[in-house]
């Protein structure tokens, strides 16, 4: 697929989200400016028809990506023609497998009656083109690499959440895998996005899909594009400043206070998994489970404190951080139950079909000043 360096997120086209511009006009407008790569998913509301709505017409103009969270072949099959029909399509560029975070997943992906084997059966049938994977966790997106199954992988990348990407970059050169890169401004912390999304582009990255949804945000994607995507010294400077201030208390993974931590807690580890509750709070208290017991350990010597840079109260974070991803337990058995049985995408969307809202915890954080990218 010879796609442009930025697309378009599909998170931003659905009908909840208020804060929008037309998504036709948007879409458009950025077909017109040269963008032709547009990632949804299934499970983005209704994202996924208001897409196929707005480039009825202008089908060829455009790569459409989507994604299923369902791990069964026969389970697939239907999502694809779910996803056809929705998108007014008779081909999906690409499709991919939504939010591999373990290694359990992977292996249900692969398995034998797995969701890998549906999505071949509908490349075979010429339902889709290419297959690719999404994952938020660094060694399980390298799992699905040297798997050699997938053209391509998309994975979180930002100025702040960078220090894996060396290794996956590393991985998908080796298996000529494309590298698609998702939430580039980190969840709308980062509020220059142009330098951000240079910054990422800096990269050996296939492509960066912000989230979209006004036609001021197409406009500075598409001046990107067109007008050289480096990053310069004057530039990264001013970005990591803008890093360094950004308000509120939260880690940046330079890892420095693990070095002198007495009890060698994987600091920045637990704080990502305290980030991921944005994203998806049962995965996130998931991942916490295996620094549970080591937050119980910490001596509340203070090293930690003064070894930071960023003068963060990193033991009160800790204590928040417990507080929050220690919640939920029955929310979390119910769920993980539902994702093991493959019932979990089919009972999200019965929820939303009968109105329920989306949870605050994911659309009205108060420790985001820029919602756009999430």
């Amino acid at each position: 697929m010879m796609v442009s360096c930025i697309g378009l997120g599909g998170m931003g086209f659905v009908s909840k989200n208020n804060k929008r511009d037309k998504p036709s006009t948007i879409i458009n407008t950025a077909l017109n400016e040269g963008i032709n790569f547009i990632d949804t998913a299934r499970s983005y509301y209704d994202s996924e028809r208001i897409i196929g709505e707005a480039i009825h017409g202008r089908r060829k103009d455009c790569f459409i990506a989507t994604k299923t969270y369902l791990r069964g072949a026969n389970e697939v099959k239907r999502e694809v023609e779910i996803s056809l029909k929705n998108l007014r399509a008779e081909q999906i560029d690409l499709y991919q497998v939504h939010h591999v975070q373990y290694e359990h997943e992977l292996e249900r992906v692969l398995a034998r009656d797995g969701a890998l084997v549906g999505l071949k059966r509908a490349k075979k049938r010429g339902k889709i083109k290419f297959i690719g994977v999404s994952s938020h966790h660094p060694k399980v997106a390298v799992k699905c690499i040297k798997t050699g199954e997938f053209d391509t992988i998309q994975i979180p990348f930002s100025p702040i959440e960078r220090e894996f990407i060396d290794e996956i970059l590393k991985e998908a050169k080796k298996y000529d895998v494309g590298v698609i890169a998702m939430k580039p401004l980190a969840g709308g912390r980062i509020l220059n996005a142009e330098l951000a999304l240079k910054f990422v582009l800096s990269y050996d990255i296939s492509i960066v899909i912000p989230g979209c949804s006004t036609l001021k945000q197409v406009k500075i994607d598409t001046h990107i594009g067109k007008g050289g995507i480096f990053l310069n010294e004057n530039e990264k400077k001013s970005l990591f400043e803008e890093v360094e201030k950004l308000d509120g208390n939260f880690c940046r993974r330079c890892r420095y206070c693990e070095n002198v931590c007495t009890i060698k807690l994987p600091i920045a580890d637990i704080f990502r998994c305290e980030d991921h509750i944005l994203y998806n709070v049962t995965y996130a208290r998931n991942e916490y489970k295996k620094f549970k017991k080591e937050v119980k350990k910490c001596t509340d010597c203070g090293k930690c404190e003064q070894m930071c840079p960023y003068n963060l109260p990193i033991r009160t974070m800790l204590k928040n951080a417990h507080r929050r991803l220690t919640k939920g337990k029955i929310e979390d058995a119910i769920i993980n139950i539902l994702r093991r049985l493959n019932l979990y995408e089919k009972v999200r969307n019965i929820y939303f079909d009968l109105g329920f809202p989306i949870p605050k915890r994911w659309e009205n954080n108060s420790e985001f000043s820029n919602k756009e990218d999430v």
